[in-house]
């Protein structure tokens, strides 16, 4: 019955971490936690197993305190009676072990499993971040999202990949493309690097890539273009130019629209997409682009945010879009 008890204890324990495990990931995909890193996870799963060990101390002790107790009765025959029980256990109490006394061993090796691999991930995490530039480390201190991008720097940072996106233009009309994708988030753009700062070819490469359907125009390849034309400047960021000179490059008619509601409902479609330059908000902590796709049945603008697949995935206002837009362009193909 101990050994029962004690298996039932630790399945109780692996059951709250499974649990809490897929809420987590529930509660990431149904509500978008941006705060919710892979940290942030770990520290919550290593509070719930504490929790548990702390309530198993707790039943404990008041199972020893409860059974240690026995109420007898002023009345002879009551405390005669009382006097045996109390007896009987007592020395049933001697030849068994008492319940749950290993309880509290098992659980400070379970909380130091979940301590010492705490500490293992973070001698990994920190010898991952060797060589890592300040900036890339600094970019993923603000966009988590990012991590795995920063996490892996070292990994493939001279690694080549094929950039092939016949399966985003696949899934889209006007495909998405995250600029921190390990295909070209590692290449640089002018001193810098297309993951970081490349948001502005991104939106290029969505816009030109979907409408053209090329499968040869991605984000590495207009980086490569804008740094040749100086449409990069480090530390300040990718110049408006590339949203009207580089974009009839890449074979687009632009046109420079209104900032307002009205413009973008009345002329946004898959056809006619728009490259917004967003103010720090929802989508930035300083200067960002972002592609708007189109028009969904509630009215709701379809977003592709080069530097959030969450971003991406959501429906958004228009009027939260236009509060923090600086500018828009709206693209279509050369008849």
């Amino acid at each position: 019955m101990k050994l029962h008890r004690i298996l039932i204890w630790i399945l109780q324990g692996i059951l709250l971490l499974v649990v809490g495990f897929f809420g987590l990931i529930a509660l990431d995909y149904y509500f978008m936690l941006d705060w919710l890193t892979d940290m942030d996870a770990f520290l919550i799963l290593t509070l719930v197993l504490l929790c548990h060990f702390l309530a198993g101390l707790i039943r404990l002790k008041k199972s020893l305190h409860d059974k240690g107790h026995y109420e007898i009765d002023n009345h002879e025959g009551y405390q005669r009676k009382a006097t045996k029980e109390y007896t009987d256990y007592d020395n049933k109490r001697k030849r068994q072990p008492r319940r749950g006394k290993f309880k509290p061993a098992i659980a400070i090796m379970l909380v130091s499993v979940v301590i010492v691999g705490f500490g293992a991930y973070n001698f990994i995490n920190n010898r991952n971040m060797e060589n890592v530039p300040e900036n890339v480390i600094e970019f993923g201190e603000k966009y988590p999202e990012a991590s795995e991008y920063v996490r892996n720097f070292n990994k493939y940072v001279d690694k080549d990949f094929d950039m092939d996106v016949t399966k985003e233009m696949l899934e889209n009309d006007i495909p998405l493309f995250i600029q921190w994708d390990k295909r070209w988030g590692y290449k640089d753009y002018g001193g810098n690097y297309v993951g970081v700062a490349g948001c502005g070819p991104t939106c290029i490469a969505m816009v030109a890539c979907g409408l053209e359907q090329n499968p040869d125009i991605n984000p590495y390849e207009v980086a490569n273009y804008a740094a040749s034309q100086g449409y990069y400047i480090y530390g300040q960021g990718t110049s408006w130019t590339i949203m009207t000179d580089g974009a009839k490059y890449f074979g687009l008619n632009v046109t420079n629209g209104n900032v307002s509601a009205d413009y973008i409902l009345q002329n946004l479609s898959n056809e006619t997409p728009m490259i917004c330059s967003m103010s720090p908000g929802d989508f930035t902590t300083s200067g960002h682009f972002i592609v708007l796709t189109g028009i969904d049945s509630d009215g709701e603008i379809i977003v592709n945010d080069p530097n959030s697949p969450k971003n991406s995935k959501r429906h958004w206002d228009v009027n939260t879009l236009v509060s923090q837009m600086k500018s828009v362009w709206k693209y279509s193909r050369k008849r």
